[in-house]
């Protein structure tokens, strides 16, 4: 690896670590932590290093879990490692390679509505925390509004993730060199 890849994800994974430990230790912060540390794992991809994002990705992940002091509580450890760290590697891995885009929109749909029924049960049943204050209508067809829920939240973190890259080509293009 390159001594420009490495240090770009040194960085990547030193921001990954601050937002996923704010993230475990501001438990209203938790998944909006995960979600902005998604877009630190794509800095190395602006030399099209998929190892170094790999690197960033689980360094920021280890340094963030100590830091958390261990906190295997937080539903932010599982939700980056399950998805939002993932994702995005593949995502740009997919856009390179030229994959069949119904293909990994099938594949990247089901994964992230498993992910939001996993975050649903973490909170119900680990958490401990009824959704008792939600409408009764919305109760009897929680499971459903669940899966909507992870259709909708997809396609907006999809379409964040393409223009968190192409922000971070352009801006990255403008202060390095390649």
């Amino acid at each position: 690896m390159k001594s420009k890849v490495i240090a770009i994800s040194a960085i990547s994974a030193g921001f990954i670590a601050i937002f996923l430990t704010i993230g475990a230790y501001f438990s209203i912060f938790d998944l909006v932590s995960v979600v902005i540390a998604s877009v630190f794992v794509l800095l190395p991809t602006y030399y099209n290093s998929y190892a170094g994002s790999v690197l960033a990705f689980l360094a920021g992940g280890i340094i963030a879990f100590i830091f958390s002091s261990f906190n295997i509580m937080s539903i932010v450890f599982p939700s980056y490692i399950a998805f939002f760290g993932v994702y995005p590697i593949i995502k740009c891995k997919m856009a390179e390679k030229n994959f069949n885009k119904i293909a990994g929109l099938l594949i990247g749909l089901v994964w992230c509505v498993a992910i939001c029924f996993g975050i649903y049960f973490y909170y119900t049943e680990i958490m401990g925390q009824p959704f008792s204050d939600l409408p009764e209508f919305i109760l009897n067809y929680i499971l459903f509004f669940v899966a909507l829920a992870g259709v909708v939240f997809y396609f907006l973190f999809d379409r964040f993730i393409v223009l968190s890259k192409l922000i971070i080509d352009r801006y990255l293009g403008k202060i390095l060199k390649k």
